[in-house]
């Protein structure tokens, strides 16, 4: 089998051992996921999508090149995302939709102002419009998600609501407001240009006139000479005619001015005489005549038929006098075209006579600025005139391709989401407190699991046995009360083991002397007397010579296992081994089998390991390997107590007793660590899982500031 499929077994195990700690977990984690989905307020969300072209549109003109760069129409439509974003954008849909008033997204009461309203304590003051219109806006912001989707010039904008209708209808909100921001800024812009040019007009059209009166008056100063010169009386002429033109446009004008004025006033006789209309003037008359009629007798039946008659006569005079003034603007404009091709004929003679070179120079120098001044002003009408019509004739460069409609199913939450995360955070979780609680903070519950974390192959597991009221003092009597049990029986394992590493390390055939066995545990109340005890009298049974020294001198309880109390113990021997003798009370023989026993008596009130350290326990083994096959040593426990590093270099090998379900990891690697220091490279750790139930304590002492208790 390879190493590879014994790791995937041993995790296997953990796994399978730790089952309940997994499925409590799976059962928290998903439980609270459910109560998160029933408890958790369900949103909708709604997507409509917007098309960006960022050809620039000219209607007037679709011949013009309207496309650009690939970088150019990305940076197009980035922009337009963020115009989406804008505030100016949100504002416009709160207003339009009236969201300051709706309970989702308008003003809500702070925790503050919910505890004083639950104890009956009014709020100071309203919140100001700006903090209210402040705090709405943040709400559809959070609510309104703007994305380009990918490099295409398509703009998604979600709008996530509690209620699904409220989601298209905001989303659509969105859209809608910012094409019609996007045609008005272009308005606006049009407007504005608009408005330029009529200020550009107004002075173009200032200096046309002036380059006209500067050539008027060139022609007023040097028409006698230009006459002269060259003996043209046609040009002459021609300006005198251009003079006349000038006076009777002047005229009519003035006439005109007049009569609008006498218009506005409806003082028609006025406008009569101004304009020399005889019709008009009769009118007048016969308006004045019934309107005198009507003020002398105003409350008579037949008045009506003078207001009806008056009103009849206002309206032939108002379409008299209309149409008379603007046959007297058509004469103007008439008069003003005969001027204007009088004075290029003018022009144009004078360019084709011979003049002296100073006169040609002025005239050209005056037509030259007269020319420009007449195109710059052609130009910008033609402009303006463009201008205006774009302004009635703008689109969007963005345009809506689908709007959003209402969504069938909420997107938070996602049901299969949240119970997929809380499967993977349930199984991570338990599985990471599974090993974490088999290899760190629990107990240990198998003899594979002990052989793992010891990185040492498990003797045995001893079994759980009820003690029965009997008579007996331990559970080892099992061992020659009852050999066939299953606790016997796996002692008998613990030895075969045990024997197996001693092969391991004598070679065969060689003569070996007798071999020492250490007993111990990492903490007290573990069983290592009661498992001492049990493989001494397995061997012992077994026919090997075996001697069972209780080397606990802090607190001895072999002779309790026994039911017999020395009177002289193994620390009387090992403080003056002069003044006692082996064979002495504490040397005794097992009344259950042929097991030789050396018991303590007391603890001790000093500390001990400097004894076990001695020469005198060194010579007590020698002469045990020698006289006996087995020496079993049942030793105070690792972590509290330190004299078990002081016999475990004496050892072929060390049972080290672990308690079921009980002994932490953690205190478990603080004793083997070491315990390994001090054992000597060919001595084998057999560690076995003890499943007996925890002893009663029956007696207590301190040897570093905390109690250290056993009843083994």
């Amino acid at each position: 089998m390879s190493n590879s499929e014994i790791e995937l077994r041993s995790i296997f195990a953990v796994l399978r051992r730790q089952i309940r700690v997994i499925g409590m977990i799976f059962a928290l984690i998903f439980g609270l996921a459910g109560l998160y989905l029933l408890t958790v307020t369900p949103t909708y969300t709604a997507t409509a999508l917007v098309l960006v072209d960022p050809a620039q549109k000219n209607l007037l003109d679709p011949s013009q090149p309207q496309g650009g760069s690939a970088g150019s129409d990305n940076a197009r439509v980035d922009s337009e995302v963020e115009i989406l974003r804008s505030d100016a954008v949100a504002l416009a849909v709160i207003a339009a939709e009236g969201l300051i008033a709706d309970p989702e997204f308008g003003p809500h009461l702070s925790l503050s102002e919910k505890l004083a309203r639950a104890v009956g304590i009014a709020h100071a003051a309203e919140a100001p419009a700006p903090a209210l219109v402040a705090g709405t806006l943040a709400r559809v912001k959070e609510a309104v998600s703007v994305r380009r989707r990918g490099l295409t010039y398509l703009i998604a904008v979600a709008a996530t609501s509690q209620d699904p209708d409220r989601a298209a209808k905001l989303a659509n909100a969105m859209t809608r407001n910012y094409i019609r921001q996007q045609v008005e800024a272009k308005i606006t812009g049009s407007l504005a240009a608009r408005d330029a040019l009529q200020d550009q007009i107004t002075a173009a059209r200032s200096g046309l006139a002036e380059s006209e009166a500067a050539f008027e008056a060139f022609l007023d100063r040097n028409i006698a000479r230009i006459a002269a010169e060259t003996g043209r009386a046609d040009i002459a002429a021609l300006h005198s005619d251009l003079i006349g033109l000038r006076a009777e446009i002047s005229q009519q004008t003035t006439l005109r001015a007049g009569a609008a004025q006498a218009l506005q006033a409806a003082d028609w006789q006025g406008l009569a005489k101004t304009l020399g209309d005889e019709a008009l003037a009769r009118i007048g008359a016969e308006r004045q005549a019934l309107a005198d009629r009507l003020s002398e007798t105003p409350d008579t039946l037949g008045n009506a038929d003078l207001r009806g008659e008056l009103a009849r006569l206002e309206a032939e005079a108002q379409d008299r006098s209309a149409t008379a003034l603007a046959e007297l603007g058509d004469r103007i404009g008439a008069l003003d075209r005969s001027a204007t091709q009088t004075r290029t004929d003018l022009r144009q003679r004078l360019v084709e006579t011979e003049l002296s070179p100073d006169l040609l120079a002025e005239i050209f120098t005056v037509q030259q600025q007269s020319g420009i001044a007449r195109t710059q002003y052609q130009t910008l009408l033609a402009r303006l005139s463009d201008v205006e019509a774009q302004a009635r004739m703008q689109l969007a460069d963005a345009r809506i391709v689908s709007p959003a409609l209402t969504p069938a199913s909420a997107s938070f939450p996602n049901k299969a989401l949240v119970l997929f995360a809380a499967f993977g955070l349930a199984t991570g979780l338990g599985v990471s407190t599974a090993f974490l609680k088999e290899y760190y903070i629990g107990g240990v519950t198998s003899a594979l699991q002990l052989s793992e974390i010891l990185q040492a192959p498990a003797a045995t597991s001893l079994p759980f046995t009820p003690e029965h009221n009997e008579g007996r003092f331990s559970v080892a009597e099992r061992i020659v009360d009852a050999p066939l049990s299953v606790y016997a029986e796996s002692v008998r394992k613990l030895r075969a083991v045990v024997d197996q590493a001693f092969r391991a390390v004598t070679p065969p055939g060689s003569v070996s002397r007798g071999r020492v066995v250490l007993v111990s545990s990492a903490q007290p109340g573990e069983g290592k007397t009661t498992t001492a005890l049990a493989l001494a009298r397995t061997y012992a049974l077994a026919g090997k010579r075996t001697l069972l020294i209780d080397a606990d001198l802090r607190m001895p309880s072999l002779h309790r296992q026994l039911g017999f109390e020395p009177d002289v113990g193994f620390l009387d021997y090992l403080r003056n081994p002069e003044g006692s003798e082996i064979s002495g009370s504490f040397y005794a023989r097992d009344p259950a089998s042929p097991l030789a026993l050396i018991m303590g008596a007391g603890r001790s009130d000093i500390p001990t390991d400097q004894l076990l350290n001695s020469a005198t326990f060194e010579a007590l083994l020698d002469q045990a390997r020698d006289v006996y096959d087995i020496t079993i040593i049942d030793s105070p426990p690792l972590l509290p107590i330190v004299d078990a590093r002081y016999i475990a270099h004496n050892a072929d090998a060390v049972v080290l007793v672990v308690r079921w379900a009980a002994t932490s990891q953690s205190d478990l690697r603080a004793a083997v660590q070491p315990l390994r220091d001090a054992m000597r490279p060919e001595a084998a750790l057999v560690p076995v899982l003890n499943q007996q139930a925890a002893p009663a304590l029956s007696a207590k002492y301190d040897p570093y500031g905390r109690a250290y208790s056993a009843a083994i």
